[in-house]
C-alpha cells in the first residue's frame, strides 16, 4: 500500500483504540502512531523510513526480505511488551496501533505479509485474490475513504475518553451503570452528569447538565446544582428521580485527603483550615462530628440527635455552624486539585477550653 494509504490507517486504529481502552487521544501519541505505522517498512530500501536509515534497511532487507520479520507478529509483540514497559500508556497504545495497522492493510494486497515470521507463509486478507487491493488503484482509494470516514466517526467519541462500556451505558442511561463506572474513576478525573428526569418533590423538570460531587448512598450521587447539592437515584428516595443519566469525564485531577480527629475543634478553626486547603483546590467534607441543635441539610449533612454525618459537603456548610465547637470529630477533608499540586502545610489543632454544655451554650447565646 502507498505510505499515506498507511498513515491514515494507523490514524483510525489509534482513534478506535483509544475509543476501547478510554483513553483520550492526543495530538502528540498520534504523531507515535504515524511513526509506528512507518517503521514495518524499514525493511525495504524504496520506503521513506529506508531512505533515512539505507544500511539498516539495505540489511533487513538482504537477509529477511520485505513484508517478513518487522511485518511479524512476533516482533509486533516483543515491540509492544517493550512499548508498555517503558513508555506512557497513551504512547505505547499509539505506537503499537501503527506497528499493527500497517501488517493488516498489507495483507490486503496481492502480495500479503509473511505474518507468521519466521515462517515463510503468507498471510492475505480476503483469501479471494479477485478481492485483494492492487497499489494506488481503485480499490484502495476506496479503502482510504472508507477510513476516513470511520476517522470523523471515531474521533469525538475517543475524545470522550468513555470507552466502548462507557458508550453503552450512555446510550442506556443507566444510572446504576453511572454509577459503577464513576466508582471506578472518581479521585482521578472529574466528572458530570447528563441527566433527564424530575424533582422528586415539585415534579418540575430537572433535565441538564451537573458536577458530580460525590456518591450518594449505595446507588445515587450528589450533583451541585445552582440551588445547591442535590441527591440524585433512580427511586423517589433523594431529591431527583433519574430517567436517563450519562457520565461525562473531565479534566485530571489527583485527590489528597487531610484527617481532623479530635475531641473538640471550634468551626472557626475548621473554616480556617478549609480555606487554606481551597486554594489548592475543591474540598468536600466526608465524616462525622457531634453539635446539638443542627438543623439537616440533607444530602450532604445528616443529623441524628446530636450526631452530623457530612457527605461531601463543601466549606460552605460551616458557614451555617458559626460560632460553634464540634466535639467527637472524625472528619476527612478531601481536596480535588491538578495533578502537579500539591497541599499546604497544616499546623496542628489549636487547643479550646472545655466545651460549654449545649443546652447552656443556648442560653447564652
Amino acid at each position: 500500500m502507498l505510505t499515506p494509504t498507511h498513515l491514515l490507517f494507523a490514524q483510525t486504529t489509534y482513534l478506535t483504540a483509544c475509543v476501547v481502552a478510554a483513553h483520550p487521544p492526543t495530538p502528540e501519541e498520534a504523531a507515535v502512531a504515524l511513526l509506528g505505522a512507518a517503521l514495518p517498512d524499514l525493511d525495504s530500501r524504496a520506503s521513506y523510513v529506508g531512505h533515512i536509515l539505507r544500511l539498516t534497511s539495505d540489511f533487513l532487507e538482504r537477509y529477511f526480505g520485505h513484508r517478513s520479520m518487522t511485518h511479524s507478529l512476533l516482533v509486533q509483540i516483543l515491540a509492544g511488551l517493550l512499548a508498555f514497559w517503558l513508555l506512557p500508556f497513551g504512547f505505547a497504545l499509539a505506537l503499537l496501533s501503527g506497528w499493527v495497522s500497517h501488517s493488516w492493510a498489507d495483507m490486503m494486497t496481492k502480495g500479503g505479509v509473511a505474518w507468521f515470521w519466521p515462517a515463510r507463509i503468507r498471510c492475505v486478507l480476503p483469501g479471494n485474490p479477485d478481492y485483494r487491493m492492487e497499489l494506488a488503484k481503485g480499490g484502495e482509494m476506496g479503502f482510504l475513504v472508507i477510513m476516513i470516514l470511520v476517522g470523523v466517526v471515531m474521533m469525538p467519541l475517543a475524545q470522550t475518553g468513555k470507552g466502548t462500556a462507557g458508550l453503552l451505558r450512555g446510550a442506556l442511561g443507566d444510572l446504576e451503570m453511572v454509577r459503577r463506572d464513576y466508582d471506578q474513576h472518581k479521585g482521578d478525573f472529574l466528572f458530570s452528569v447528563q441527566v433527564r428526569g424530575k424533582d422528586n418533590r415539585t415534579d418540575r423538570d430537572i433535565s441538564g447538565t451537573y458536577a458530580v460531587m460525590g456518591p450518594w448512598r449505595e446507588a445515587g450521587l450528589i450533583l451541585e446544582t445552582p440551588e445547591g447539592p442535590r441527591s440524585l437515584c433512580a427511586g423517589s428516595a433523594c431529591n431527583w428521580y433519574s430517567a436517563h443519566a450519562e457520565l461525562t469525564r473531565g479534566e485530571p485531577i489527583k485527590t489528597s485527603t487531610v484527617n481532623v480527629t479530635t475531641s473538640l475543634i471550634s468551626v472557626a478553626e475548621l473554616r480556617e483550615r478549609t480555606e487554606a486547603l481551597s486554594q489548592t483546590g475543591a474540598v468536600f467534607l466526608l465524616g462525622t462530628a457531634q453539635a446539638e441543635g443542627i438543623k439537616p441539610e440533607p444530602p450532604t449533612l445528616e443529623v441524628t440527635a446530636d450526631a452530623l454525618t457530612f457527605a461531601y459537603a463543601t466549606p460552605a456548610i460551616l458557614d451555617k455552624l458559626q460560632g460553634r465547637s464540634l466535639r467527637n470529630v472524625d472528619l476527612t477533608l478531601q481536596v480535588r486539585h491538578a495533578p502537579d499540586a500539591s497541599l499546604p502545610e497544616q499546623n496542628p489543632i489549636k487547643p479550646v477550653g472545655a466545651a460549654t454544655p449545649e443546652l447552656l451554650e443556648r442560653w447564652l447565646r
